[in-house]
């Protein structure tokens, strides 16, 4: 070794130009390369994790009831991220409604929002039917839904608590239409009857608008199961229960009878021409007056109830007495887009409408006629992939958390574990974008040092 050392020339050649910095570039650039190698390793992991395991999905708990409920001051705007009921229970909702646009890719989504925090679900169960009527529970827990694809045997109630689905059979294939929910959760009123698919709509099934036009009041008990038919109010047209939960207010062409729960009838109330019953909130929580809104659509003669339809017609809501008519009603509500429910028996909530489109909740004190802005909903171009404003339909809310309903800042969306597509999605686009910055970091790397050639020594 002493020798080789002594074999070497006193003045050692120069070293090429800027050769010492090149050096600490490449020594930089495999240490990057390393890390680089070290996170593609981690995102394959994490894609495994996700998505490569069948089933294996990331722990959701379902919110626990706060004291008292709420209701964000903004709704979210559309996300395919949004999990299912089935998938990450909710817990009790304060809203139930169909939101997005299908003008061009039909991309609508069935929704529940968390009375307890900021979550929201796709009702999976509601998509498997083709979007029919639904009703959301009074006390936010559960949904109640028929069928759009025509006759059914049975309504669906989905648990939002736990995401269990109980099937109640009706005893025979009818179409549906979901009218109202009782106070105390116990009954529900419908109507029902065999659709012909011979009538004026031709030979497909249009389940509202043939059941509006022939069904036959039901009134289903839902701690039995059982459904009493009552034969005499036909067809139904809207129906809402009273304050007690013990008697009905259906309306049939332009009268609204009264009946109790044995179908038996005890009193009626004439119906304002062009007008109808304020469907599933129509009577007040004192009991002294029924609320009516304008026909959205064709009216009980028509069949045609508009019920169905976004969020865009601006009318009012009326009063009248119920028993006592030399009792004054309060003054009409101007300026509403649908009546929700009733905070109290001088405070009602209800949807408006500006100009633009835009849909917000407010709360309206009756008499005064003063406003307070609730929350507001997303109908910006958030769309079909953003090409699309966003509409709202069916919305209902759970209206025996209104009393004690408080509003809170929205925060960011719980919208539960992402489905398996998307996650497969994300977490490729991460395997090739980190492939691909890899693969750019060697080939740079692989570049000579300046002053070498690919044959010279190094």
């Amino acid at each position: 070794m002493r020798d080789l050392f002594a074999a070497l020339p006193d003045d050692p050649p120069p070293l090429p130009p800027d050769y010492l910095d090149a050096v600490l570039i490449r020594g930089r650039r495999t240490v990057r390369r390393h890390r680089i190698g070290t996170a593609a390793v981690a995102a394959v992991v994490l894609l495994l994790a996700l998505v490569a395991i069948p089933g294996l999905e990331l722990p959701v708990q379902t919110a626990a009831p706060a004291t008292t409920p709420t209701l964000p001051d903004r709704f979210a705007g559309y996300s395919i991220f949004t999990s299912t009921v089935a998938k990450a229970p909710p817990g009790r909702a304060i809203a139930l409604y169909v939101y997005g646009n299908g003008e061009t890719l039909n991309m609508i989504q069935p929704l529940v929002v968390g009375a307890d925090g900021d979550t929201y679900r796709r009702v999976d169960a509601l998509e498997e039917r083709k979007l029919p009527s639904a009703l959301l529970a009074p006390d936010g827990t559960r949904v109640l839904l028929g069928d759009e694809r025509g006759m059914t045997d049975d309504l669906i109630l989905v648990d939002l608590t736990s995401g269990e689905r109980r099937s109640i059979p009706l005893g025979e294939r009818v179409g549906v239409r979901l009218l109202a929910w009782s106070s105390d959760g116990r009954h529900v009123a419908y109507s029902a009857v065999p659709l012909t698919r011979s009538g004026e709509f031709g030979t497909v099934n249009f389940v509202d608008p043939e059941v509006a036009q022939a069904g036959t009041l039901r009134l289903l008990d839902l701690s039995t199961g059982h459904s009493t038919v009552v034969p005499a109010i036909a067809p139904p047209w809207t129906a809402s229960f009273a304050p007690d939960g013990r008697h009905l207010a259906v309306q049939v062409a332009q009268k609204v009878h009264l009946i109790d729960l044995d179908g038996r009838e005890y009193g009626s109330v004439p119906m304002t021409a062009g007008r109808e019953l304020a469907a599933n909130v129509g009577w007040s929580p004192d009991g002294r007056f029924l609320a009516t809104v304008p026909w959205i659509a064709e009216g009980p003669s028509g069949g045609i109830t508009g019920h169905g339809q976004y969020q865009w017609k601006v009318g009012d809501v009326a009063f009248l007495p119920v028993v006592d008519a030399g009792t004054p009603p309060p003054p009409p509500v101007p300026d509403i887009g649908q009546l929700l429910g009733w905070r109290s028996a001088d405070s009602v909530v209800v949807t408006t409408i500006d100009a633009e489109g835009h849909v917000a909740l407010a709360e309206v004190r009756l008499g005064s006629g003063a406003r307070r802005t609730l929350s507001r909903f997303d109908t910006g171009s958030t769309c079909e992939l953003g090409m699309q404003t966003c509409h709202i339909y069916d919305l209902d809310v759970a209206t025996g958390l209104l009393p004690d309903l408080t509003v809170r800042s929205a925060g960011r969306p719980n919208r539960g574990p992402q489905r398996m597509l998307v996650s497969a999605v994300i977490g490729g686009g991460v395997v090739l974008g980190a492939a691909l910055l890899l693969w750019r970091r060697r080939r740079r790397s692989a570049q000579p040092l300046p002053g070498w050639t690919t044959s010279d020594p190094q």
